[in-house]
């Protein structure tokens, strides 16, 4: 699951491209728009009490050029896992609720 904030005069698509490539070194077509979510299990407290809640759209997308590896400092590895495997996995409440909402889990 990669991510990241949409820049100025982005549009959420072109975010989704620019943060593979940036996260993974890959060029990706995205091939649709599988949901749009936000609600309880999209709100953030921070440590200083201030409270966020976030909206995320999520593509299916398809590497069209490079090799999937850790490219920045925002991510540690890089995996590939089977729905059915997803669920034996320590995952956090957003990618919980993230994959749960697109029927993954």
């Amino acid at each position: 699951m990669l991510g990241g904030n949409i820049e100025v005069g982005e549009s959420p698509a072109e975010a989704a491209v620019r943060e593979t490539r940036e996260e993974i070194g890959v060029e990706v077509r995205l091939v649709r728009l599988l949901d749009v979510l936000g609600g309880p299990d999209y709100e953030v407290r921070y440590p200083n009490g201030d409270r966020t809640a976030y909206v995320t759209t999520v593509y299916e997308a398809a590497i069209i050029d490079g090799s999937p590896a850790v490219s920045d400092d925002e991510l540690s590895d890089v995996a590939w896992f089977t729905p059915a495997r997803l669920a034996d996995l320590e995952l956090s409440r957003f990618a919980r609720a993230l994959f749960s909402a697109t029927g993954y889990l």
